[in-house]
């Protein structure tokens, strides 16, 4: 088993010695003379989507990018609306501002912090055209429900699985429900390339249309490419990336396993102190968490001297829960010189979250490590649930 102590369990090198031997020969050979990076670019994100249970698979810059692809690749006009969550990262609705596209804000499920199709139901009016729904933390949302209420509407389903790679549902991975999809690989993710994207799709039409969108002049031949590569913009993956991504595709299995071993770890040792905190609720549908985030409850027993404590004994790492509700996002306070661009468009939002306010309650973020599922052994875990008890004096 590698010896954690140096470098430290929450930045121990995630990827084999193949990927630096991978970039080093890709540096010094003849890809770069062709469009696609000799398959690196299109044979490589279609076996992605078809892993996942997708069609067709495209790589991009990053997954700001990839949302903003996606949405350029529905048949979308200034002025429509589209449902995102209340709670998410505030890049999962600026590129809507970018298009003209009018953020409608809905509330959370208290238990996973995902979209609440209950909330959904209530928020669907005749100018929406589009869901954007993301799986916080690696949980799955509910897409039973929110997929009911998008076929009764007939409107357009985006996924965000950036926090859930590989995460699955009972009735299937995240991404292979939307009628697009796509994914951030940036640094921190479970799956990272350093920097980089993956959009998926099962719709032929709206694959066409990300090549072109992503990467204009790659695709020549392709169908529409006059009519359409004029507004497509260079959103393209780094040949580098793309390297990277290539091994990660042969390792992506062992990488999701130990990162989840890092959350059912965490859940062992949090259920030995009931009366001080509590692991994040995982709802029965999900079959499976790749997890990005580990977000648990503390009771009022627990105090910032209590966390800070922890963290003094060099394994746990716990912060303030720093998701906030979109519409405290300092970006809605700036005037229309700071962005003109987005021509000052305000999410609609209602009078109340009560699903946000109470996930939030008592919320604390703990850092997930990068170590392998065998760096748990039954000694490792009580080592840190001593420590643990230590600090919070039970």
């Amino acid at each position: 088993m590698p010896d954690y102590g140096t470098p430290d369990i929450y930045r121990s090198p995630r990827y084999s010695p193949l990927v630096a031997t991978s970039l080093s020969e890709a540096a010094m050979s003849s890809m770069w003379d062709d469009w696609d990076l000799n398959g690196l670019l299109l044979d490589i994100p279609h076996k992605f989507a078809a892993k996942l249970g997708a069609k067709h698979g495209i790589f991009c810059s990053t997954g700001t990018a990839g949302l903003y692809a996606s949405l350029m690749s529905l048949p979308l006009k200034p002025g429509d609306e589209v449902i995102v969550p209340a709670m998410t990262f505030i890049r999962a609705v600026t590129p809507l501002l970018h298009l003209g596209l009018i953020p409608v804000l809905a509330d959370i499920d208290p238990n996973t912090g995902n979209l609440a199709p209950e909330a959904l139901k209530n928020l669907i009016g005749p100018k929406t055209r589009a869901v954007v729904v993301v799986h916080m933390w690696g949980i799955p949302a509910d897409m039973s429900g929110i997929i009911q209420e998008c076929k009764k509407h007939n409107i357009y389903l985006i996924e965000d699985f950036s926090h859930a790679h590989f995460s699955k549902h009972e009735q299937g991975f995240v991404g292979s429900f939307g009628h697009v999809a796509f994914a951030s690989l940036q640094r921190k993710k479970t799956l990272s390339v350093g920097e980089g994207g993956l959009i998926v799709t099962s719709d032929s039409t709206i694959y066409e249309r990300l090549q072109q969108i992503t990467s204009p002049g790659s695709f020549k031949g392709t169908p529409n490419y006059n009519e359409f590569s004029g507004f497509g913009l260079n959103l393209r993956m780094s040949p580098f990336s793309a390297v990277v991504a290539k091994q990660l595709l042969i390792e992506s299995d062992k990488i999701v396993q130990d990162r989840a071993a890092q959350s059912s770890a965490f859940d062992k040792i949090l259920a030995g102190l009931p009366e001080h905190i509590s692991a994040p609720a995982i709802p029965t549908y999900a079959k499976f968490v790749s997890p990005y985030g580990y977000k648990p409850v503390v009771t009022s027993r627990v105090t910032r001297e209590h966390l800070v404590k922890a963290n003094s004994f060099g394994l746990w790492r716990f912060g303030s829960f720093s998701y906030g509700h979109i519409l405290q996002d300092v970006f809605w306070k700036k005037d229309s010189n700071y962005y003109p661009f987005s021509q000052m468009i305000q999410p609609k939002a209602s009078e109340k979250y009560p699903g946000y306010e109470k996930y939030i309650s008592g919320r604390v973020s703990l850092s997930v490590p990068t170590v392998e599922a065998s760096y748990w052994s039954e000694s490792m875990i009580d080592k840190w649930s001593q420590t643990l008890k230590q600090a919070f004096g039970a």
